[in-house]
């Protein structure tokens, strides 16, 4: 079976995440989009700058080194219950500067609004293993 959802650097991403590792810096990924990529699961592209149609972005909730694993980086934005109304299908990544860093594509889910009879708490998680 092929992989259909992953995660990866983009080309600015690889860059700055290679000048930091250089230099002895951090890298400060500090924002988590989420988006519908216009109805079409995407496929994520090195060369991506932006999300394809991007419905939201805001703080990570949580960034943290995988305690089994040293090498993945966990990433978590919590998106809450009066939010909604969009497709989520790809996730994006940005740094401090706001640079989008890595790009996810996703199962696609429906965040629904209160406003149409439901509403839930999602938490969108984005894992990438570097080394």
């Amino acid at each position: 079976m092929t992989v259909k959802y992953y995660a990866i650097l983009t080309n600015q991403g690889a860059a700055r995440l290679a000048n930091a590792t250089m230099l002895g810096s951090k890298l400060n990924l500090t924002q988590m989009a989420v988006g519908d990529a216009n109805g079409v699961l995407p496929t994520p592209d090195p060369a991506q700058t932006k999300l394809i149609n991007q419905k939201r972005i805001a703080p990570l909730n949580l960034l943290s080194v995988d305690p089994n694993n040293q090498s993945q980086i966990i990433a978590e934005q919590i998106i809450p219950e009066n939010e909604g109304g969009f497709w989520i299908r790809e996730i994006g990544l940005y740094d401090d500067e706001g640079v989008l860093i890595a790009v996810a594509n996703c199962p696609e889910t429906y965040k629904p609004q209160l406003q149409e009879g439901s509403g839930r708490t999602q938490t969108i998680r984005m894992i990438l293993v570097v080394t």
